[in-house]
């Protein structure tokens, strides 16, 4: 039985109101009928958790009156297809039940509403927002666990689960495919009518209303745009099956509300933090090879992946990558996919290696040598720079605990590690010079301002240079408001500065009463510090080479914090780990939901109504028009199809006031639209703006498009960037924007940049002369050898298995069975081929036991050789065969070590011949798997 006394909704104008404290907060859909797209996870998962809630008597939501006139399962349905688990139930069929219960079947489970069965093993994230580990014994559950969407490992043991349903209806049988999946179109997660009658009434609600005129208003004005849309786009289907399934009459529903009372009127808004699950690298990583791509043999140089093929070898399967070369075809066994890396450089111009020419080793011969030069000269700035003693700013312990509560989010655990490694780095006397990459909108600000902080409370000054005066002044803005509490003096220096202003500034920053200047490049120019103790440089790669000779001046003992938005290969991280420290900022902020892209021609009749959706939900928009002869004309259009909008333009050839005065406008919400060139690429960050128009995007390059469509989407709404092209462009053009919809999730910055910009921004930093070897040799080998130089100059021994082990007996293959999914097999054979440590290979044992369940004895045998090779590396073994009486070994040049004391030498083979049983060998490893 419902407690209806504990159930309440209020009904309120629109979703900006809807940020009340105390109130649970039900979302309306949050795509149009006509967009083709399923509701977000985050709408589903709250509005189904609001049910469930309602079942127990425990609603007190808050929601706008479009929101509770979408279609629900009913009370008796919800209650039927709601489960609680506990250790000791059956579950019979349960991909059949996950299916009936809306659940999208894939191989891990890292976003809500998927499930996975992975033999014994089913994991499933379902709308209360906790993801399930159930171990099963036959049908029978046996464990029950928590468990990491970004790990995938478990972490707590629990004693029972519940399973709600993923969507707001539960289908019959009739639509059921015989593999136990469901057929719907996206359209019909928005039309619920045609599966379900209820309504939130049937949950016995006390309804109540604020302001039921501005109510009906914004309701019924939304209404008649979103069908005149329709009818006008000739959709009739879409349209009748809207009025009949879509939502129910809204007097039904607001005759039954009461006006709020004065005493339940009292609210307080605050500001949402959803925290959620956010995986924290893509599905598919950019090191995994799929068929066709152009990879590099460490050994043998540049070939085509042409497949994965099992081969019987000795009466025993085994698992080859095989690659393609000018000449040849080579059989590389897939337990060393570790010699094996995807190419990035310049696939068009590449050419194949020959085996039988040997054209690899002389290109590697030639690239050692250059990089032998460049490392030379990188590693005497290296030496000049730590030599040289530099400022020891210790900070203020209590007051930087007070100002970091002044943060409105919560740090995600990347940005934590980047403050504590930029705080560490200050407080020592070695001068800093750390680069801070990460994607757009990940929070590499916010650990800029805690290293300005700690060095202005140090009693030195800092100084922070943008690329543009939007940015700059963006930067001022919320520097001031997050430092003005605490008594710090910012000022602002840029092309806006009248002369008089600019005259107060310099004066101010000499004399040290500005304890902070932020500013474009125009701040080098006649600047004379006081104490300087920090220079902040945001979107370094947007500088050009006579400024960036400018900042080095800066350099000698003063620290320097660099930032890049355009991602780095981690492999970067090591080719530079001795010569300039690195942080990354690999996770986004909690809560961050992925961006919807719509791609098609220009059409009007959607701009007006994703400008309408967008301000009828409280946010904002920007529109990128990128002409300026034209912009003026674009924003006549825009007046009269959106009346309602507040519209203001930025272009950089505006008056300075007048730019000014937009770019304030939109920042502080006085504007609903601003209408822009690219001058938004770098710089604004308003967290109400989450839908990005682009007029023009035939026009842009890849990377262009993926800093622009980064500029929304910076708040926990979904948000929406649309990018329309002109009506006959080529299909080069269109495979170019189409390829922005599948950069979606975490880590999608590196695939662009791997696609788009790596190659510039490798000349970038290593100079123009270095595009060559890195085309010849890919970025990543290049930078392999990079590594190596530098670590072998500044004395460092490289952790990196050569050894190689031959003659290994019984089949060594992870079977399909116990990992269906090609890349994520591939993924944990590139993971064992790469381990350096015991550790390391029981913590893959204990994962793949703890993920997929007990293991085969192949996957046994992998792990085993994997150790034997890691052990034998240890002991200076270039190469190993196992034979019936233990292993024929050939030491590195110089070295030998006893591995038994039974062993007879070859003097002609140059090799030893150890009587060993191997399993005792791998047991003194003191790690049992």
């Amino acid at each position: 039985m419902i407690n209806k006394a504990m159930n309440e909704i209020v009904i309120v104008p629109t979703e900006k109101d809807c940020e009340i404290e105390g109130y649970y907060y039900i979302p309306d859909y949050d795509v149009l009928p006509y967009e083709n797209l399923s509701p977000s996870w985050y709408v589903r998962s709250r509005r189904i958790f609001a049910l469930h809630l309602a079942i127990q008597g425990k609603l007190k939501g808050v929601c706008t009156l479009r929101s509770l006139l979408h279609f629900v399962m009913p009370p008796n349905v919800l209650k039927e297809n709601t489960h609680l688990l506990k250790v000791g139930d059956r579950l019979s069929e349960p991909e059949k039940l996950f299916a009936k219960l809306g659940y999208e079947r894939v191989f891990n489970v890292r976003e809500g509403g998927t499930f996975s069965v992975r033999g014994e093993i089913i994991d499933y994230f379902g709308p209360d927002g906790l993801p399930v580990r159930l171990e099963l014994f036959g049908n029978v559950i046996e464990d029950i666990r928590k468990f990491n969407l970004k790990t995938q490992r478990s972490e707590e043991s629990l004693e029972s689960a519940i399973l709600l349903p993923a969507r707001e209806f539960v289908l019959n049988g009739e639509y059921f495919k015989s593999a136990g999946e469901i057929i719907l179109e996206p359209i019909e997660n928005q039309l619920t009518g045609k599966f379900v009658s209820g309504t939130f009434l049937d949950y016995d609600v006390e309804l109540y209303v604020k302001d039921r005129k501005s109510v009906i208003e914004h309701f019924t004005r939304f209404e008649r745009e979103l069908r005149k849309s329709m009818e006008e786009m000739g959709q009739d289907d879409k349209l009748r099956d809207y009025k009949r399934f879509g939502i129910i009459d809204y007097d039904l529903v607001l005759s039954k509300a009461k006006e709020l009372p004065i005493e339940k009127a009292q609210f307080v808004v605050r500001k949402p933090q959803e925290e959620e699950y956010i995986p924290s690298e893509p599905v598919i990583s950019e090191d995994e090879l799929q068929v066709g791509d152009i990879v590099v043999h460490k050994k043998y140089g540049i070939a085509r992946f042409n497949e994965i093929k099992k081969v019987d070898v000795n009466g025993v399967q085994r698992e080859f990558l095989v690659l393609n070369f000018a000449d040849s075809v080579l059989y590389v066994p897939i337990e060393r996919i570790d010699l094996v890396e995807k190419y990035v450089g310049d696939e068009v111009n590449v050419k194949l290696d020959s085996l039988k020419k040997g054209t690899w080793s002389r290109k590697v011969e030639k690239a050692k040598k250059n990089i032998e030069e460049l490392v030379r000269d990188l590693v005497l700035i290296y030496h000049a720079r730590s030599s040289v003693r530099g400022l020891s700013l210790p900070g203020d312990a209590d007051l930087e605990e007070e100002f970091a509560k002044t943060f409105p989010f919560v740090e995600t655990p990347d940005q934590l590690n980047a403050i504590s490694e930029v705080l560490e780095d200050l407080a020592s006397e070695k001068p800093m010079d750390r680069l801070l990459v990460g994607d757009a909108g990940y929070g590499k600000t916010e650990v800029a301002i805690r290293a300005i902080f700690r060095t202005i409370v140090s009693g030195k000054q800092a100084v922070l240079l943008a690329p543009t005066t939007i940015l700059a002044k963006q930067h001022y803005d919320n520097l001031v408001a997050r430092f003005k509490p605490f008594g710090i003096n910012v000022a602002l220096l840029n092309r806006f500065s009248t002369k008089k202003e600019r005259e107060e500034i310099l004066e101010g920053v000499e004399s040290g009463k500005i304890d902070l200047l932020v500013g474009t490049h125009s701040v080098l120019r006649d600047v004379k510090f006081a104490d300087l103790g920090l220079v902040v440089i945001d979107e370094e790669q947007k500088f050009g080479v006579e400024q960036k000779e400018k900042f080095k001046k800066l350099r000698v003992n003063v620290n320097v914090l660099s930032m890049s938005a355009t991602p780095i290969p981690r492999t970067l991280n090591m080719a530079l780990s001795s010569l300039k420290d690195l942080s990354e900022i690999k996770t986004p902020p909690l809560g961050r939901k992925e961006i919807q892209v719509h791609i098609g021609p220009f059409d009007e009749r959607i701009i007006r109504l994703a400008i309408l959706r967008e301000i009828g939900r409280g946010g904002q928009v920007i529109y990128v028009h990128n002409r300026v002869n034209s912009i003026y004309g674009v924003y006549e259009r825009l007046k009269e199809l959106v009346p309602e909008a507040n519209i203001v333009i930025a272009h950089g050839q505006q008056p300075k006031s007048e730019m000014k005065r937009a770019i304030d406008a939109f920042y502080h919400k006085h504007a609903d639209v601003l209408l822009c060139t690219t001058i938004v690429e770098n710089g604004v960050d308003v967290p109400d703006a989450n839908t990005l128009i682009v007029d023009d995007a035939h026009r842009y390059g890849l990377a262009q498009l993926y800093q622009l469509r980064g500029r929304v989407g910076r708040s926990d709404k979904i948000a929406f960037a649309y990018f329309f092209h002109g009506r006959n462009v080529n299909d080069k053009v269109l495979e170019r924007l189409y390829a922005i919809k599948s950069y979606q999730g975490p880590g999608s910055g590196m695939k662009i940049a791997m696609k788009d910009m790596e190659i510039r921004g490798v000349g970038a930093i290593f100079g123009v002369e270095q595009h060559g070897y890195v085309n010849d040799l890919g970025l990543k080998y290049y930078l392999d050898l990079l590594n190596e130089a530098v670590m072998e100059y500044t004395g460092q021994v490289q952790s990196k298995i050569d050894t190689e082990l031959e003659g290994i007996p019984g089949s060594i293959v992870i079977p399909e069975f116990y990992i269906y999914d090609p890349f994520e097999r591939m993924r944990f054979y590139r993971r064992i081929a790469s381990a350096i440590s015991e550790q390391e290979i029981l913590d893959i044992h204990e994962e793949l036991v703890d993920r997929f369940g007990k293991m085969p004895e192949s996957v046994e045998n992998l792990l085993k050789y994997a150790l034997l090779r890691i052990i034998l590396w240890k002991r200076n073994v270039a190469k190993a065969t196992i034979s019936d009486v233990g292993l024929v070994v050939k030491f590195k040049s110089g070295k030998f070590e006893e591995i038994s004391p039974s062993y007879i030498y070859n003097e002609k083979e140059d090799v030893y011949i150890f009587f060993v049983n191997l399993d005792e060998l791998i047991e003194q490893s003191k790690v049992v798997v």
